[in-house]
């Protein structure tokens, strides 16, 4: 609201109408109207006044992040800069700037949360919120990028569990390497994986394990308890009878719906893996490396499928 508005309200005794002042609403009613609204319209109540900014600080928009809801689309990159479009399920798009997406690369997005690696440093990062999350440097880390790096993490950063599991090629070879965290340590251990050529695409947690899939049937699965690599082979449940882990990959045919429905050309844009809330099963959406543009360069816009939440946290929280 601007400064000309006035809340009208109706006396249940008397016919006549009164008005207050939007600044001068109960303080108490604020946080209540904060919980309730989405994530644009609690990013513009946050914009009033430094009251509602305070009386939002609790707020997450956790409606817009509901299981089985489809997510949004955050486009980044195109001209070098924080500039940043936001899509949201519905084809609504906002202009938003965020300078911590300027440069950077997103490595994995799962409830709410983005893992970004921009100069050196990974990070976590809420879009909305821009509540950051910094992981310690990593030494001898190989050059990032979308196209040969997939990262998952256990939980939410906030929680005390939360592990982060990057994978990555060494040199062009068919060696994989796998670089861990725990919250609370001080650095990052590496495990290696010898000849494994394929592709990998997706990554999922669960119980425990970290499962990166690769474009064809089998997986890499690295057991946090145990602190081991092995191979698999994906084998998909035929009845509701049978244990299954409860991921899936999502299908050709909704991955191009979201992309009709976002009324975005994708094509040339990068896209970096996602993990999707889902109540039965979540949805794994593949990474997609469009780095080859015309005339040998690197295209600059990337994207990132993310279900929006409002994270906000206690600045002194450290990983």
């Amino acid at each position: 609201p601007d400064e000309n508005v006035v809340i009208s309200t109706r006396s249940s005794t008397r016919d006549q109408v009164t008005t207050r002042e939007w600044n001068d609403l109960p303080s108490e009613l604020l946080p209540s109207i904060a919980d309730r609204l989405g994530i644009i319209e609690l990013l513009r109540f946050r914009g009033v006044c430094k009251d509602w900014n305070f009386a939002s600080s609790t707020a997450s928009a956790e409606i817009e992040a509901l299981p089985n809801r489809d997510p949004w689309f955050l486009l980044y990159g195109e001209n070098n800069n924080s500039q940043c479009t936001v899509v949201t399920e519905s084809g609504k798009q906002y202009i938003i700037a965020i300078p911590e997406m300027d440069g950077a690369t997103c490595l994995a997005s799962s409830q709410g949360w983005l893992l970004l690696y921009r100069e050196g440093l990974i990070f976590f990062f809420c879009p909305f919120s821009r509540a950051r999350i910094d992981l310690p440097v990593p030494t001898k880390f190989p050059p990032m990028g979308i196209s040969d790096h997939v990262a998952v993490f256990s939980t939410p950063p906030t929680s005390q569990d939360c592990v982060v599991c990057i994978i990555c090629r060494t040199n062009k070879t068919d060696d994989l390497e796998l670089y861990v965290i725990h919250r609370g340590a001080t650095s990052w251990t590496k495990h290696k994986l010898n000849s494994f050529p394929n592709k990998i695409e997706c990554a999922a947690y669960h119980n425990g394990v970290f499962y990166y899939f690769d474009n064809t049937d089998l997986m890499v699965c690295f057991s946090i308890k145990d602190r081991s690599i092995s191979l698999g082979k994906v084998r998909y449940v035929k009845s509701s009878n049978e244990r299954c882990i409860p991921l899936r990959f999502i299908s050709n045919v909704e991955k191009e719906d979201m992309k009709k429905r976002l009324d975005l050309e994708l094509g040339d844009v990068s896209t970096c893996g996602t993990t999707v809330s889902c109540l039965n099963a979540d949805k794994m959406v593949p990474y997609e490396n469009r780095a080859n543009a015309k005339g040998g360069g690197t295209r600059r816009s990337k994207g990132v499928w993310f279900q929006p939440r409002f994270h906000q946290i206690d600045k002194m929280l450290s990983w």
